[in-house]
């Protein structure tokens, strides 16, 4: 994937995001000028709730500049969640151009309040040295908190982690702990490394049939990287 396709990539699934808070918020508030009232008094809930409408266009014009103030006015109180999702409008490059460091500084500060969507943001960052020096060590502590309150996406990256002993040491079995948690969630590239694990025996007696099975709901929610070791398994 070309570095543009990542970028669009990425401006997508934030502003996915975005939109399951927004989906909640429309149907709860509309145009209710007591959310606009709010805003303006500084209310940093509501400042969040401005953002994620002008970033969407849902009830508002479409105004990324718009979402950017009211996300920054959230975030400058050191609303955990105005930072996260200011952070991640430099991260993507809406309504502001493209700043990983500066991405990276608010995602921090989200982080370090709990916020778990940051939490995984920010050990993205230091696994790709986005904004940051790349640090797996780093990456892994980020991850390690976030998939330890159940984020799924983090918890497939620290199993990846300890898989292959970037960050910390490897080992299989916390390897597959962290992938069964996340297949347990649906994720579909963990089921596809939990078939793996069970193929080659690692962190789990081998079991062809276990192997099978991952192999094959993994490919049932999209991932076309299991469909050949499953072909070598059933031929």
């Amino acid at each position: 994937m070309n570095k543009a396709s990542r970028e669009e990539k990425m401006k997508k699934m934030f502003l996915a995001s975005v939109m399951v808070v927004v989906c909640g918020l429309t149907a709860a508030f509309g145009l209710d000028t007591d959310v606009l009232q709010k805003a303006n008094a500084g209310d940093p809930a509501a400042q969040v709730k401005m953002g994620n409408l002008y970033a969407l266009g849902q009830g508002v014009p479409r105004n990324s500049q718009e979402a950017v103030k009211w996300f920054r006015r959230a975030a400058e109180q050191g609303y955990p969640d105005g930072e996260y999702r200011l952070g991640g409008m430099y991260d993507v490059g809406f309504g502001v151009p493209p700043d990983p460091a500066t991405a990276a500084k608010w995602y921090e500060q989200a982080a370090k309040q709990g916020f778990l969507d940051a939490e995984y943001r920010l050990g993205v960052m230091y696994e790709q040295g986005r904004g940051v020096s790349k640090n797996d060590a780093q990456a892994a502590k980020w991850y390690q908190l976030a998939a330890s309150a159940g984020r799924p996406q983090a918890q497939f990256k620290l199993g990846e982690m300890y898989e292959t002993g970037r960050g910390l040491p490897q080992n299989y079995k916390e390897a597959w702990k962290w992938y069964f948690q996340a297949a347990q969630q649906n994720r579909p590239e963990a089921q596809f490394r939990l078939g793996r694990l069970y193929e080659q025996g690692l962190g789990v007696p081998q079991s062809t049939s276990e192997a099978i099975k991952w192999y094959q709901q993994a490919i049932a929610r999209g991932d076309s990287e299991a469909e050949e070791p499953l072909r070598a398994l059933v031929k």
